[in-house]
């Protein structure tokens, strides 16, 4: 089976944060791998995908939680375009230091 496929069979039946993790790692190594799979869809195609997927009724079972402020911190980190260090505090610019 190939990495992408591989990829989506695992990410798909992941039932611990564990095997969602390894899931998304081989869909990075498929990607890396094999880019030219991988450029099907835009960023905003991505988005909207995975935005109507989590928006579909029956997408969540009732008694499965989607750890939202986990998964929106890791989404928002993993989709800056331009990284920092998100330990500092929100109200301090971007390379501003701290004075004493």
């Amino acid at each position: 089976m190939d990495g992408l496929a591989n990829g989506l069979k695992r990410l798909d039946a992941a039932q611990t944060t564990e095997q969602l993790i390894d899931a998304l790692w081989d869909l990075r190594d498929s990607a890396y791998d094999e880019p030219e799979r991988w450029s099907t869809f835009t960023a905003e195609e991505l988005l909207q995908r995975l935005t109507s997927e989590l928006d579909r009724d029956d997408a969540v079972k009732p008694a499965v939680e989607i750890p939202v402020p986990e998964l929106g911190q890791a989404l928002a980190r993993a989709l800056d375009p331009h990284p920092r260090d998100r330990s500092r505090s929100t109200d301090q610019e971007p390379g501003a230091e701290e004075q004493r």
